[in-house]
């Protein structure tokens, strides 16, 4: 993969922040991920259950790589974007969600991920964030969002549902389902 190119702090995107509510209540934040985010990415992906890591990467990883944290981080807010779900944690900013996509060989598509912290799954910061990433890749000129599910996950398959995307199978893997939203 090649990383994009850097970008200097005119680059990024402030005007793309929100504030936003759980649920139940609880206030956080929705802004573009940065470079310096790295290590609470990391962190982010570290404390993920097991099997949320698992649903999430589609995989098995103890510790995401260095290089995969970056290619996380280093993003050029168009071809690329991730938007980040923050918390203030005692003066820090902690990392509860994000949602991404990274754009195909002709540009118009684009495959998303969303992963939310176990104990924030099932408050509304999914949604939030996919929403604005949605508003976000439109105002980008992409045409459609597409993400790649394993079949046993249930709740993420609910989840697109409620999203309005479309569920179809893969030619040839029932394991993996393919749910695409037209923008």
């Amino acid at each position: 993969m090649v990383l994009a190119a850097p970008l200097s702090a005119a680059d990024y995107p402030a005007q793309w922040q929100r504030v936003a509510q759980t649920s139940d209540g609880l206030e956080y934040r929705i802004r573009p991920i940065r470079l310096e985010d790295a290590e609470h990415d990391k962190a982010f992906i570290m404390h993920l259950s097991e099997e949320s890591r698992y649903k999430r990467l589609m995989g098995s990883i103890r510790e995401p790589s260095p290089q995969l944290i970056e290619r996380f981080v280093h993003i050029d807010y168009q071809h690329n974007m991730a938007f980040v779900a923050v918390i203030d944690d005692s003066g820090a900013e902690q990392i509860i969600g994000v949602a991404r996509y990274a754009c195909g060989p002709d540009e118009a598509d684009a495959e998303f991920a969303v992963a939310v912290a176990d104990v924030w799954q099932s408050r509304g910061v999914g949604m939030a964030l996919m929403r604005f990433l949605f508003e976000y890749a439109r105002a980008q000129g992409l045409r459609r969002l597409y993400g790649l599910i394993l079949a046993s996950n249930f709740r993420m398959l609910d989840f697109t549902r409620k999203l309005e995307l479309k569920l179809s199978s893969l030619p040839g893997d029932s394991t993996i389902l393919e749910a695409a939203r037209d923008l």
